[in-house]
Order: C-alpha cells, then sequence, then structure tokens
C-alpha cells in the first residue's frame, strides 16, 4: 500500500488554528468519501478548501499593500497582462513569479489540441449557450461553499446587478473557449487573468471581513472550488449536456475540451498539482467534490431564483438563452416552466431539489429532441467537414459575447465588486443558513 503523503499546507492569510478539512462545516459523508476513493484522494480535496491561487493572491497582495495601494495595483497588473513582465520596473518578486507560471504553458499544453476542443465545444451553436445557462452556470449555484462570495455581495440576488453578472460570465466563457482565445495575447487570456485579479480581490477583502466564516466555508476561491467550476461546470456538465440532447462528440473531442478548459483553469490559478487531468480524472474529481459538498442551502437558492426570474423577465439583448424566435411568443410564466423543465433536464433531479427548481413535464423536451439532433448533427458533419466554420458561426452569433456596449467593462471591476460586498455583507447574513 502506497504511504500517506500529507496535503499542501494551507494558504496565505489562513488562520493557524483552523480546523483540518475534513471538519468544516461544508465536508459532508467523510468516511463514505474514503471508502470510495481512499483516504489519500479525500484529504487532498478537502484539505484544498483551505488552499487556493497562492500565485495569484500573493501578486495581488504585494501591489495592493505596496505604494499607491489598489489603484495603482490595477494598473501595474493591466499593463503587465497587455505588455509583458519586462514593461514594468522593478516589479515585486511575487508578480515576476505569477507571470513566469503563466507565460511559459505547461508542457502537456498542445495547442492544435486546444483549438480542437474550442472548435468541438462551440459547433453545436446555440445548444452550447442553453447548455452553458442550464447545465453549467445555473448548476453553479448547488455549491454550499463556494456560493459564499455571490451571496455575501449579493451581486446575482440584487436585480440590478444579476444581468450584468451574467453577461460578464458568458462574455468571459465565450472569449475563454474560442479558438485561440487563450494565446498570451488572447481575448481570453486577458479576461480569465482580469478574472483571476478579482478572485485575489475578494479573498483579500473576505479573509479580513468579520462575516467570513472560516470554520464553516473555508477559504475564499478555494482551490476545490475551482476546479468544479472550471471543470466540473463549465468542462463536464456542458459535455454531459451537449450529449443528452443528440450532439455526436466522440471520445477525443471529449479529451480536447477537457484539454481546454484544463488550461483555462491553470490560467485561472488552478495548480497543476490540484488540476484535473484528462476526462476520466475529471469525472473522478467530480464526483468527490459532489459527495463531499454541503447541501445547498438558502443562500443557494437565492440565487438560483435571482439568475431565473432575471433571464425570464428580462431581456438581454444578444444573450437570449432560449432562441428569440420562441421566446418572443411566450409569457414570463412559460418562460420560466421552460427554464425549469430544462435545468431538470441537463443539471439533474438532485441538484434542482436542492436549489428548488419546480419540476414539470418539460423535462421531456431534451429526450424528445434527441433522436432529431443526432440525425441534424450526423448529417451536418457528413456533408459538411468544415466545423471550425460552424463553431465561429456560433460564436458570431452570441456576437454581443464577445463585444462590449458603451459604458460597460468586459468583467467587473474589482473595486465595485468590493464596494458592494461592504454595502450588503451584513444583509445577505440573513438568507445564510449554518448548520
Amino acid at each position: 500500500m502506497d504511504a500517506f503523503v500529507m496535503p499542501r499546507p494551507a494558504g496565505l492569510d489562513v488562520p493557524a488554528d483552523l480546523s483540518p478539512g475534513r471538519s468544516l462545516g461544508r465536508t459532508v459523508n467523510y468516511d463514505q468519501a474514503v471508502t470510495r476513493f481512499g483516504r489519500q484522494a479525500v484529504e487532498v480535496m478537502v484539505e484544498d478548501y483551505k488552499t487556493g491561487d497562492e500565485l495569484g493572491y500573493a501578486a495581488y497582495k504585494a501591489l495592493v499593500e505596496g505604494e499607491g495601494g489598489a489603484a495603482r495595483a490595477k494598473g501595474i497588473f493591466e499593463q503587465v497582462v497587455n505588455h509583458g513582465i519586462e514593461s514594468v520596473e522593478n516589479p515585486p518578486v511575487e508578480l515576476v513569479a505569477l507571470f513566469k507560471d503563466v507565460d511559459q504553458p505547461p508542457s502537456w499544453v498542445d495547442w492544435e489540441q486546444l483549438q480542437r476542443g474550442s472548435i468541438a465545444y462551440w459547433r453545436a451553436g446555440k445548444l452550447v449557450v442553453m447548455t452553458l445557462a442550464y447545465g453549467a452556470i445555473g448548476a453553479g449555484f448547488r455549491t454550499y461553499g463556494g456560493s459564499r462570495p455571490l451571496v455575501l455581495s449579493r451581486r446575482l440576488i440584487e436585480r440590478n446587478q444579476a444581468g450584468q453578472r451574467l453577461v460578464e460570465t458568458l462574455r468571459w466563457a465565450a472569449n475563454s473557449s474560442k479558438p485561440d482565445g487563450m494565446r498570451r495575447n488572447g481575448d481570453g487570456f486577458r479576461m480569465t487573468m482580469n478574472v483571476r485579479w478579482i478572485h485575489a480581490a475578494v479573498r483579500y477583502h473576505l479573509s479580513r471581513s468579520p462575516h467570513w466564516d472560516w470554520a464553516d466555508w473555508g477559504m475564499v476561491v478555494s482551490n476545490t472550488d475551482s476546479v468544479y467550476t472550471m471543470g466540473c461546470l463549465f468542462c463536464e456538465a456542458v459535455v454531459n449536456a451537449l450529449r443528452k440532447v443528440g450532439v455526436g462528440l466522440s471520445a477525443q473531442e471529449v479529451e480536447d475540451i477537457t484539454a481546454l478548459w484544463r488550461y483555462i483553469g491553470h490560467i485561472m490559478g488552478i495548480p497543476e498539482a490540484a488540476n484535473f487531468s484528462d476526462w476520466r480524472d475529471l469525472q473522478a474529481k467530480s464526483e468527490l467534490i459532489r459527495l463531499l459538498e454541503h447541501p445547498a442551502d438558502e443562500g443557494c437558492r437565492a440565487l438560483m431564483k435571482a439568475l431565473s426570474d432575471y433571464m425570464c423577465e428580462e431581456e438581454i439583448e444578444g444573450y437570449e438563452v432560449i432562441p428569440a424566435f420562441i421566446a418572443r411568443h411566450m409569457t414570463v410564466t412559460q418562460k420560466k416552466r421552460l427554464t425549469y423543465g430544462l435545468m431538470r433536464a441537463w443539471a439533474g433531479d438532485d441538484i434542482c431539489e436542492q436549489l428548488a427548481i419546480p419540476n414539470n413535464r418539460l423535462r421531456y423536451l431534451v429526450p424528445a429532441a434527441r433522436p432529431f439532433v443526432a440525425t441534424y448533427d450526423w448529417m451536418s458533419r457528413l456533408f459538411s467537414r468544415d466545423d471550425r466554420e460552424k463553431a465561429l458561426r456560433a460564436l458570431d452569433a452570441f456576437g454581443a459575447a464577445t463585444k462590449l456596449r458603451k459604458g460597460e467593462t468586459e468583467v467587473a471591476d474589482p473595486d465595485d465588486v468590493i464596494r458592494e460586498m461592504k454595502k450588503f455583507e451584513s444583509r445577505a447574513q440573513e438568507i445564510l443558513v449554518h448548520r
């Protein structure tokens, strides 16, 4: 039997007296998980509730605690993202270490494979947008610990914030997963690094907040949360949802998509030791995370309700999840029934029960559509081999997700996020349920 190897040490700013990951309030089914997956794998996963993007966070701390504070820090960071570390005079060693890591792709990166993954991911067109909304973003609110920063900021609970947050997420996902989007000078790389900066800012603030419950939730944006988001939601959930509706993704296409999201996760700050390595490893990590994670609470359900209400009650030009030619003939009530039915079909009953998503017969639209989608997919591939063109057309049709409107920013401004967090933190406690 292999010797047990202790997991990674806790991250920066984690309280020295914090309990082991297995004893955090968010951790459930520990013994069952050990029986199924082994102590080593489970201990690594639960201890990763206490560590995160240490390279990115160290760089953030060095800059914001240096001369000029947060305002100057953001400018320096953006300069390096856009022009390289050589463009900054005497950068802190932490910033140098961060960009040394992202400027040199890992040895496993095959750019042709990542491009194939992008094409396979997007060739199904509008169905991808629907699975992103119903199978990935919506289902993501099931995570008890990972959803705490969103609940505390109320960025998806307050109506005037929900749409902006949804648009930012879809814009980032589209740019990051498009062909060559993650090249060093690509839009996806830039936006992913900016999201990484936001995560560091949120971690820095909440780590010092009296409203952050370390003993229950562990670290802000932990490695386990990031693996769940990048791998289990944006990769695995979308692949599974597309297959459920009849899109014929081959085993090689799935591996290519997995490699793409593995690299996006790498640039987002998931260390190699915590990241998923291939589809099989991702499925194992996904199953383990779901087993260990505390069930959804009222905070999770508030996030889900706010998002579904917004998608059905508001018009988001360019970001229509339900095809416009269908949506224009539907009432808000009908849109909600369709949304709930599709979530039941794609996210599954377990997640939907936790998030209080009503059940209805429209869930059977997905299996009913499967033979027609499968036939269309097979025919289109038989007579048109240019999958790249189909993927680019799909992204172009979703063009608003890759373009900015007047007054918008590509991703959230970290100062705005922290400002809203300070404004709503105490109120957010009203809907947080502690065990």
